[in-house]
């Protein structure tokens, strides 16, 4: 059994417009309301005229064109990209290859609501590769788990809060990232698996979840980050200034080697002493500590 404990005074620096997502303004619906009261030409509306004579000009007069839908519509896109590739072996005289890649692309999007992009690149032999290789890099199709580099990216419900996320993991880290910092699923280049992240926020608790497989057990894992304060008193002014966290990452050891499998798990909690922000920029002072086992 491992145990680890470790206390830390942190003073963070933040970027312009970095934290966690505010409710914004409603300035369209103001915009709305502006646009539907002046017009382009004189500044104001007209006041409509009244009486039979008004009501003869209404009907002579050509009907107001309706004003532009302004929601987000459906967008899509296809292409095909074509390179060429030359693998060298290590430690290997005369077993280099050469193929064609070819990279088909479909995406289908909306903003806020989905965002799909399908397709995956194909490498088809020029030469090299040795007695009975096919046409197509088998190493790159050979497991299920390959079959997951045709999602490109997938997005469910925009941003967090409330989103899912599916697509290659090249630099990812779990929250506060004591468990898992800046990890890559695609580091092995015979092995091309789709990852995915879900987030979820309700009252005061917030999660997310990943997995660097979804065709396969390899490595997942969950933080859960508590606002003590938002449970205690209510939904504070400024929120996620007390915090409560706890995760746990499994690995099933099915990644190739001989690792066994392994749990890993973190509790750890967060103050936030000073918290101040300007246009540049502004920085965080933070009071942290946390317990480890494995």
């Amino acid at each position: 059994m491992f145990v680890r404990r470790s206390w830390a005074v942190v003073l963070l620096p933040l970027l312009s417009g970095a934290g966690w997502a505010e409710e914004p303004a409603d300035s369209q619906d103001s915009e709305a309301v502006v646009d539907s009261l002046f017009t382009e030409t004189d500044g104001f509306v007209p006041l409509e005229p009244s009486g039979e004579e008004g009501e003869a000009q209404l009907k002579d007069a050509p009907p107001r064109p309706s004003p532009p839908d302004s929601s987000p519509r459906w967008a899509n896109l296809v292409s095909l990209e074509t390179t060429t590739l030359a693998l060298h072996s290590r430690g290997t005289v005369g077993r280099d290859e050469g193929f064609l890649q070819v990279a088909p692309r479909l995406v289908v999007a909306r903003p806020g609501v989905l965002h799909l992009g399908l397709g995956a690149p194909v490498r088809l032999r020029m030469w090299g590769g040795g007695e009975g290789a096919g046409l197509v890099r088998k190493e790159d199709w050979d497991t299920l788990s390959d079959w997951g580099q045709v999602v490109r990216i997938l997005t469910v419900g925009g941003d967090a809060p409330n989103s899912l996320w599916m697509g290659a993991l090249e630099s990812y880290t779990l929250l506060s990232g004591h468990l898992v910092r800046r990890y890559n699923n695609r580091g092995n280049p015979d092995y091309h698996p789709a990852g995915a992240v879900v987030t979820g926020l309700l009252g005061p608790v917030y999660v997310e979840a990943f997995a660097s497989d979804v065709l396969g057990a390899r490595l997942m894992g969950a933080e859960v980050v508590l606002d003590a304060q938002h449970l205690l008193f209510g939904r504070p002014r400024n929120p996620l200034q007390y915090m409560l966290s706890l995760s746990a990452v499994h690995d099933w050891g099915k990644a190739g080697g001989t690792l066994e499998p392994m749990t890993l798990a973190h509790l750890d909690g967060t103050v936030i002493l000073v918290r101040h922000r300007n246009p540049e920029g502004g920085f965080e002072l933070q009071v942290m500590g946390g317990w480890g086992c494995l």
